[in-house]
């Protein structure tokens, strides 16, 4: 399977180079969201990524037509269930991406460790591309439209379970 995710990541590179090293930036100690306390650098980072364990499985989570690895590399999971959280604790709806579909956010706290990493491979010019990486599960997109609440409002945790998030994420 290591041969898999590398060849993805050697695509990944080439073919989308400022993506991957956004991706790979992101997800460094100081990031937002799911991040590696223990690297901070995108060279430190791929080295891991390149030199982990992974296993092909799957997810309900993911889109269909991709393919799911999961490897024993530690991270900081960027996502909290909105349940744990303070009543009085405000979320931030969030489109930062033009989706069209808003995310809930939290800011003011850390996420938990999380001993696996999940790295997602799609097709991108006919070639295996790696979507995404992350410490801990992949999660569903929301699907909630900003016509329903905008990029930026500002909602209760009582608001947010209302509009049908159970989650939200940590920035």
């Amino acid at each position: 399977m290591n041969a898999i995710v590398n060849k993805a990541i050697e695509n990944s590179k080439r073919i989308v180079p400022q993506y991957w090293e956004s991706t790979v930036k992101g997800r460094l100690n100081g990031g937002i969201g799911s991040v590696y306390d223990q690297f901070s650098t995108v060279e430190e980072l791929e080295k891991a990524l390149l030199a982990a364990d992974w296993r092909e499985t799957t997810h309900p989570d993911v889109m269909t037509g991709c393919r799911v690895f999961v490897a024993n590399l530690e991270g900081r999971f960027g996502i909290v269930e909105i349940s744990e959280l303070p009543s009085d604790t405000v979320l931030i709806a969030d489109d930062r991406k033009n989706t069209g579909r808003v995310a809930m956010t939290v800011e003011g706290i850390r996420g938990k460790i999380v001993s696996e990493t999940y790295l997602i491979i799609g097709e991108e010019q006919g070639e295996d591309v790696v979507f995404t990486f992350h410490p801990g599960e992949p999660i569903r997109p929301s699907v909630v439209e900003v016509s329903t609440v905008s990029h930026g409002s500002r909602v209760s945790v009582k608001e947010a379970k209302e509009l049908g998030f159970d989650l939200a994420k940590i920035v």
